[in-house]
């Protein structure tokens, strides 16, 4: 709802018997912009005044960014300049830790607008404590308004299985440094420039460009519990994406991305240059690959494959959020100490972790949008599930966050994936998996298997209304022929199917991890996050085909370019 505006100054807020204020820490903290967000919630809490309701909980998280984007396309540089953004989140709660405002709603459509608002960029405190009060003032309106809904839910429909909205915590006062990029601007100018002046004269692809995003994130979190946390880190990513059209109108695209923590973690010119040749060869190669016929059958997943299915499929379904909606399936919620991967399987998230087979974990972090200190959670052991993802509000009574309470500024704190590890205790190399495959093709009597080596992402449909199935779409897939004929490249297929089912059919394992980064979307916005699997023989999967656009490829060539040296 909009921000109601009143007379009143301020907001005075009267605190209830056993809520979850804490004394102020002895020590004030240097940092002017912590300092001004310390001070407001210890205002607050000193200066508290009849409301009704009261709040009982107040925690502000205050995001900076400072960030650049460098783009080209066909050896021209976008135009660009570096960015810096502030920003405030308010999380004020009415009730109790028992029930509270923020309690989803059962009698009808949960809806939940954005919220949070821009903060100056300077050091001024008083000017920071007005904007944090503004946004406090407009979230605790909400928080009273949607309370009077909780409390008619509690009343009139049927009664929840115990959990509280807002779980115990032990207070942590952490002042971490202030996260900075340290990039040569100049030298990446030249680089995304050189690489994509690599595509000025190609006749496959109708659009391509090479890019450097690059962030340096801090956030502060203060509470009325005693919290006082600033941590930060920096994301960089290049990505080079490559798009045409094939001539019965499917969208074909590829593309490669590097992600690290610092430049010395991104790659260099001559890896850059000989991946965008790479990829324009795939690419033209694709628009001549055969479409995929509907197929049942085995399949080898590549580990980044592998990494993103099980993020889609089998992470989603972790989350401890989705096993207290009423709507949500609740695929695993009962099945604690029940087996529900093959026995050689376990699945770890472990945020704390910065690199993985080489290469930086976009998904690591120290502290999640809560405050909580970041765990190492074994989800699965050894097949057997035994725990869930969990934020502040767990998904049983005594239960506590383990630190994968996180969003996107200007969204609600859900329990999210952070680092997901696939870990197999018995594997087996690349040959050895191959040869697997085409033993499980022969005895079904099929002339070929899958192999999916690149996954783009998809979705999983975890809601009761709807099956309990997923797709995700594949970009880059082969048939192995069982004869001895060379793999095939195709094109046009999507993955599917349901996840107990699935899973079970998980045969062996490869030997080497492999690395997805990405950014991931879903209830509380999009997070950075990172996926580490091993190469899997899955006994069976199914295909269908992928849907396709009808527009032609273009009539007309492209204007000849300048040759370029390749």
């Amino acid at each position: 709802m909009p921000h109601v505006s009143r007379t009143l100054p301020l907001v005075l807020l009267l605190l209830s018997p056993g809520s979850a204020w804490a004394e102020p820490a002895p020590a004030e903290p240097t940092d002017p912009v912590l300092r001004a967000a310390v001070l407001e919630v210890e205002r607050i809490v000193s200066e508290g005044s009849a409301q009704d309701p009261p709040p009982y909980f107040l925690a502000v998280e205050i995001t900076d960014t400072e960030s650049v984007q460098i783009t080209a396309e066909e050896g021209a540089l976008q135009g660009y300049a570096p960015k810096r953004s502030r920003w405030v989140d308010v999380d004020v709660r009415v009730g109790s830790s028992r029930l509270d405002s923020t309690h989803p709603l059962r009698s009808g459509q949960d809806r939940r607008r954005r919220h949070g608002r821009a903060l100056v960029l300077s050091d001024d405190e008083d000017v920071l404590r007005r904007g944090i009060w503004r946004e406090v003032d407009g979230r605790f309106v909400e928080a009273q308004e949607r309370w009077a809904k909780v409390e008619s839910d509690a009343q009139v429909l049927v009664e929840e299985e115990p959990a509280e909205d807002l779980s115990a915590t032990d207070p942590v006062v952490d002042v971490g440094p202030v996260a900075s990029l340290d990039l040569d601007l100049a030298r990446w100018e030249q680089t995304v420039k050189l690489a994509s002046a690599l595509l000025a004269d190609s006749r496959v692809v109708h659009d391509g460009s090479v890019k450097l995003s690059a962030e340096a994130v801090t956030r502060r979190f203060v509470s009325s519990e005693g919290t006082r946390v600033r941590h930060g880190r920096a994301y960089l990513r290049l990505n080079v994406h490559l798009d045409t059209l094939a001539d019965d109108g499917e969208e074909l695209s590829v593309s490669q991305s590097w992600d690290a923590a610092t430049a010395a973690g991104l790659p260099s010119d001559e890896e850059i240059l000989g991946r965008v040749r790479e990829l324009e060869d795939l690419l033209e190669r694709l628009r001549e690959a055969p479409l995929q016929d509907p197929y049942t059958g085995p399949a080898i997943l590549s580990g980044r494959a592998s990494a993103v299915f099980f993020h889609e499929i089998l992470g989603h379904r972790l989350e401890g959020h989705r096993l207290k909606r009423v709507d949500d399936a609740q695929t695993f919620r009962d099945m604690v100490g029940q087996p529900i991967l093959p026995d050689f399987l376990s699945v770890i998230d472990d945020p704390g972790l910065r690199h993985a087979a080489g290469e930086d974990l976009r998904g690591h972090y120290t502290f999640d949008n809560q405050g909580e200190p970041a765990a190492r959670v074994v989800l699965v052991d050894g097949g057997v599930l035994t725990d869930f993802l969990q934020s502040r509000s767990p998904v049983r009574q005594g239960q506590r966050s383990n630190g994968h309470g996180r969003r996107q500024k200007g969204q609600d704190a859900v329990s999210r994936q952070g680092n997901l590890l696939i870990e197999a205790t018995r594997t087996v190399d690349e040959a050895a998996l191959r040869r697997a495959l085409l033993e499980r093709v022969e005895e079904a009597g099929l002339e070929y298997g899958l192999r999916i080596d690149e996954i783009s992402g998809g979705f999983t449909l975890t809601g009761r209304k709807m099956p309990n199935a997923f797709d995700v779409k594949v970009v880059v897939g082969h048939r192995i022929y069982v004869d001895g004929r060379p793999d095939e490249l195709i094109r046009g297929v999507d993955l599917i199917g349901t996840p107990l089912v699935t899973f079970g059919r998980i045969e062996a394992a490869g030997a080497r991890p492999q690395v997805f980064n990405g950014s991931c979307g879903a209830e509380s916005g999009w997070v950075p996050v990172s996926a580490v699997a091993p190469a899997l023989l899955v006994g069976e999967v199914e295909t269908q085909r992928k849907a396709k656009g009808q527009q032609t490829p273009p009539l007309l060539p492209p204007p000849a370019g300048e040759e370029v040296e390749r």
